[in-house]
Order: structure tokens, then sequence, then C-alpha cells
């Protein structure tokens, strides 16, 4: 058995069942997800790292189905994302929109609290309720958000509630404190948050184990970054600063528009026909 060292320097056994599912979970047909494991069963030496192993998974998917190598690659796609312009949170401001929630990112005035304001990172409103998302965005989506995220996001709702209570100007009536990242949770960060009711949720990758974790609520509107298409970071930048947020925004807006961005005429139709692809694909 062909042994592969993980992220964190552990080795473990190839399992070829988690490798086939991965592509399943791109989209990929079970035929075609047998022929690509196959083929990486064939190349694997030992010591191989999983970064290695997927890199030939994406290679082999984007010789048959470019759409679904591109859904593959989501987790690179999703840390590829730019801190310094915020690229993560107008991110995730704009997928909350798509579950019926009027949003805004990084709100000014800030929100009010009893002691201070507060930065937030995206104001949620639905009907009646208001909550408000953290985000926390890693270049490396191994490691995980531990127990101080959820202690300090605690805090701020505490103090924001209690601005409201005490009739500060410029306070808001939260529900609740929504965070989001692109990694998993810490299960000391779960404990906490789960504790007492305290209005905290925790949207990670794969958790909580359900629709509500962050892969399922990108993947059940289609909402994919842009960053799956692999153009280069000024290139994103420019499309964000159009108001093309996702892949959906790229059918959506006109190519006048999306030609603004420094992409060729014929390079948009190319991308628009692969992103017709990966929306379509079932």
């Amino acid at each position: 058995m062909v042994m592969i060292i993980k992220a964190d320097g552990t080795k473990v056994p190839f399992d070829r069942e988690k490798a086939k599912r991965s592509c399943e979970n791109a989209s990929a047909s079970s035929s075609l997800a047998e022929e690509i494991i196959t083929i990486v069963e064939q190349n694997l030496r030992e010591g191989m790292t999983t970064s290695e192993m997927k890199k030939m998974i994406y290679s082999e998917l984007d010789k048959r189905e470019s759409h679904t190598a591109a859904i593959y690659n989501i987790r690179k796609a999703i840390a590829a994302l730019d801190p310094v312009t915020h690229q993560f949170e107008k991110y995730i401001c704009h997928l909350y929109q798509y579950y019926g929630y009027e949003t805004e990112w990084s709100p000014v005035p800030k929100p009010q609290g009893f002691c201070t304001d507060h930065e937030i990172d995206v104001l949620l409103r639905k009907g009646d309720e208001i909550s408000f998302v953290e985000c926390k965005h890693h270049f490396s989506y191994h490691r995980f958000t531990g127990l101080k995220v959820p202690m300090r996001v605690w805090a701020r709702l505490q103090d924001l509630k209690d601005g409201f209570e005490g009739k500060k100007r410029g306070s808001y009536n939260f529900k609740e404190a929504i965070i989001v990242t692109n990694t998993k949770f810490s299960a000391h960060a779960q404990q906490y948050a789960e504790c007492k009711n305290k209005n905290l949720e925790l949207v990670g990758w794969n958790y909580p184990d359900d629709n509500r974790c962050l892969n399922n609520l990108i993947e059940q509107k289609r909402a994919y970054p842009l960053t799956i298409l692999n153009l280069d970071t000024q290139t994103v930048l420019r499309l964000c600063e159009l108001g093309v947020h996702d892949i959906k925004d790229f059918v959506y807006v006109s190519p006048d528009i999306l030609a603004r961005s420094g992409l060729s005429r014929e390079k948009i139709s190319q991308l628009r026909e692969l992103v017709e692809n990966i929306v379509g694909k079932k």
C-alpha cells in the first residue's frame, strides 16, 4: 500500500474511494472518476504528498472536462482570493444575497456597541432580522480556525446587543453572529459556539455537517469564486471592481463591461462557455 504524506506531515495509506469521491463531488461521472483514479494509482509513488496527488487528479480532469477540473479546484481557488482587497469578505457578502439576504460589506458608520463601535465584515438583513458575519480567510486551508475566534466574536456580539438595549445611537438589534471560514473549525471552537445558545453560527468547510456548510452554500447556488477560472490576480481585482464577484456574474454581465477588465473578446467568449458548463453541470 502506497503511503501519502498529508499537509500536517502524517503518513496515511492512499484511499482510493476517498480520491474517487472527491472527483464525483466535483460533478465527475462515476465512470470518469474511475478512469482518473486508475491513472493516478498507476503513477503514485511512496512519499507523494496529498498536494501532489491532487495536482495529478486536477491535471487528468482538466484534459477531459475543464469545467469539472475547475470545480475540483474550489478550495485552492477560495484560498487564492486576495486578502489585501478583501475579496473573500466581498465574495461572502455576495453569496448570502443568493439566499434572500440584503447585504452590506463593511458598513459605515460602524455599528455602535455599549462600550465602543465595532467594525464588521458583512451586515445581513432578512425581514426584521439583522445579523453580522465575521469572515476568516486563510491561504493555508488545511489549518483549523480555533477557539479564540468565536470567543472574540461572541464578546463583540454581546457589546453590540448591550448597545441596542442601551439605546445607543447607531446600534442594531443583532439576532446572531455568523463566523464564515474556508477552513475547518477546531473541536474547542465548535464546543464553545454550541454552548448555552450563544447565538453564534459557525460556517466552515464541511461544517456544520449539513447544507449550511460553506462548500454546500456555494455548490447549491453554483456561485463559485472567479479564481476557479485561473485568472491572474489583477484581472480578478478589476472584475471585482466592476461588480463581478462570482462566475455567475460573469455570465450575466455584458461582454462590454467584462472587456473593461482587460480581457480580450475571444477570452471572454471562452470563459463564458466554460462558466456555462460549470453552472449547468449537475
